[in-house]
């Protein structure tokens, strides 16, 4: 007779059941919140925690690792802040090497989670600011749906924006906007810099789905900002952004 192995077994006893009339139903469901707290950690199992200690080693020895200097705390908030300016001059620096002609930057407050704290920077500091696994993306948008997407940040009160914008908002609409130095062009093609995520239109930008064409970097924001780091460190320059005139609430 020939042997059946225990996965072939339990397939077999998993269509049984798929196809037998099930003998129960459902006729109430109970919940109860379980608070996660120090109670649990009597009742860890030791060899789960051997095993996750053998982990722990291995990436704090990568996260650990220092790449550059923050001159000064870099936190966000809107209109504008020292964080979310330093990230997408960095994005439309960055994205001008691969791309060229970047006419500017976005990057949304809510996909930056943490400051950069003054002093050392390492890996897991620029894993906790940029946490998600978004891609760097190139996106051609025509001006009229450029001007849509700034009456959002209008109306939202802020975001982030690259250096070579112009934005006064007054009772959270557009007063007036220059990019590069020039007024908006409603029939220009504009090239901009920024995150995956928005570019599908999450956070309230749909303005950035009418894009013409997108060109994906193929690479993780987070990894283009760690290499932005290491370059200035390699130039002996530490992390540092300042608050200018690019967005103004009157």
């Amino acid at each position: 007779m020939k042997k059946i192995n225990l996965i072939t077994l339990f397939s077999i006893i998993c269509i049984l059941f798929s196809c037998a009339k099930a003998p129960y139903e459902v006729r109430s469901v109970e919940s109860a919140r379980i608070a996660i707290d120090s109670t649990w950690d009597a009742k860890a199992n030791p060899k789960m925690l051997a095993l996750v200690e053998s982990y722990k080693k291995q990436l704090d020895s990568e996260m650990n690792v220092e790449i550059g200097t923050a001159a000064q705390t870099l936190e966000k908030g809107f209109p504008q802040s020292l964080l979310s300016n330093f990230t997408a001059d960095a994005m439309k620096e960055t994205a001008n090497q691969l791309w060229s002609n970047v006419d500017f930057a976005v990057m949304n407050m809510g996909g930056l989670r943490v400051s950069l704290n003054k002093g050392p920077i390492t890996i897991g500091s620029m894993y906790e600011t940029y946490p998600f696994e978004n891609q760097l993306v190139l996106l051609e948008l025509q001006g009229k749906d450029v001007r849509s997407f700034f009456e959002f940040v209008a109306f939202n009160g802020g975001e982030g924006l690259s250096n070579g914008v112009r934005l006064v908002v007054k009772n959270r609409a557009i007063e007036s906007l220059e990019i590069g130095g020039k007024s908006l062009d409603e029939n220009k093609i504009y090239r901009i810099a920024t995150i995956d995520f928005l570019a599908a239109g999450n956070d309230h930008m749909e303005a950035l789905t009418q894009a013409v064409r997108v060109t994906d970097s193929g690479r993780q924001l987070r990894d283009f900002m760690i290499d932005y780091v290491k370059n200035l460190t390699l130039k002996k320059q530490e992390v540092n952004a300042k608050l200018d005139d690019r967005i103004t609430i009157r």
